[in-house]
This record gives structure tokens, sequence and C-alpha cells, in this order.
């Protein structure tokens, strides 16, 4: 069974709807154009998530990043691309891998260049072999933000590259060759879009797993 884990700070009410808007990428019918790290297309398994296989050793300072949604792919058919200021302010998604020991994930969002950038990341540790849901607040004022380049708006204003990646445990001195696997990527507008919208009762539930 999969383990809810939350750390979304709720953004103020926004402005009327305009560009993206709230979607989930299930994976079932296949890879979706994602790509993984390397910028090849990811790997699609039938149980309906994508994978990818990297050496968490290889990390550098901002990660290693695993799972890519972009523009020049049109990946989701561009659902995590536009504008998510006063539109999104959640993204989460299911998370697994069998490192055998925790690992913790980051979100970096930037624009079609690739730059201007910001990431997100997780203080939650994902315990090996387990799916486990993540979920970010997409704030500024989040203790967990950290800009790359540009202001949050300029980034956030024109989303064009959405991109999964984890972070090398301290100490890890040694190659430590990992499956990851991804599902229910998620964005999700804050709650003054879903009263706009009347979208309240709209946010799907996840499929759980065994």
């Amino acid at each position: 069974m999969r383990t809810t884990l939350l750390m979304a700070l709720a953004m103020a009410a926004p402005a009327a709807l305009a560009g993206t808007a709230p979607f989930t990428e299930t994976f079932d019918a296949g890879n979706a154009n994602w790509h993984d790290g390397p910028q090849n297309p990811a790997a699609w398994d039938a149980g309906g998530f994508i994978t990818s296989t990297a050496d968490v050793n290889s990390a550098g300072g901002f990660g290693l990043l695993l799972f890519r949604a972009q523009s020049n792919y049109n990946s989701s058919n561009g659902a995590f691309t536009g504008n998510y200021v006063g539109n999104i302010d959640t993204i989460a998604f299911d998370v697994r891998h069998d490192a055998g020991q925790d690992l913790t994930f980051a979100v970096r969002f930037a624009t079609a260049n690739n730059s201007p950038a910001f990431v997100l990341f997780s203080p939650v540790a994902v315990s090996s072999g387990a799916w486990t849901t993540l979920s970010f607040a997409i704030d500024p004022n989040s203790p967990f933000y950290v800009p790359a380049g540009g202001t949050f708006d300029a980034v956030a204003g024109q989303v064009g590259n959405v991109q999964v990646i984890v972070n090398r445990p301290d100490g890890l001195a040694t190659p430590l060759v990992t499956t990851f696997d991804l599902d229910n990527v998620a964005i999700t507008p804050a709650p003054g879009v879903l009263g706009l919208m009347g979208l309240g009762g709209m946010i799907a539930a996840r499929r759980r797993r065994g």
C-alpha cells in the first residue's frame, strides 16, 4: 500500500484561470512522450508506470535527473507546460526505487530553454521498495524552494520543462545503480481556482498498488 506524504503549503487565492489546467498523467497507455535523464524515451511498464535505471552516486549538487516532461517532446500532450502562476500550486507523483536505502527527491521547473529554473526539494526519505506519494507546494515562500536563475514568476509563468530528480545520500562514495518507477504525476490548482472552475470534487483518486 502506498504511503501518502504531504508537505504542501497553501498559496493565496488566484485570479482567473489561464494557461495550465489540472491534470494527472497515469501512464496507462504508454510513456506519454516522457524521457529519462539521458533524454531517451522513458521505458514503460505494462503495469501503468514509467521506469529508468541510474547510478545515484553520479548525482550533482542539484541531484540526478531521472524523468523529463518537456515541451520539445510534447510530453503528456503539453499538459505540464504553460502558466502556473495563479493557476497551479501543487505537483505530486508516486515514486518507487530499489536502492536498498532511503532516498530523497526533488522537482525542477524550467522554461522551454531549460533556463531559468527553480527546484523544489522534498525532505521526505522514501524507503526502498514501496510506492510513495510525494507532494510539493509550487511556492517561492516554501522552505524547499531553490531558485536556479531568474525569478519565480519568470519560470512559473512559462513552464516548459518539468523534471523529476533524485538526490545523492550523504556519505555515498560508491556506485549505487538503482531502478526508479514513476506514476500518477499530478498538477492541481489553488483552492480559489477550484471554486472558480467548479472543480472542487474532480481531483481524481490515485490508483493503489499492492
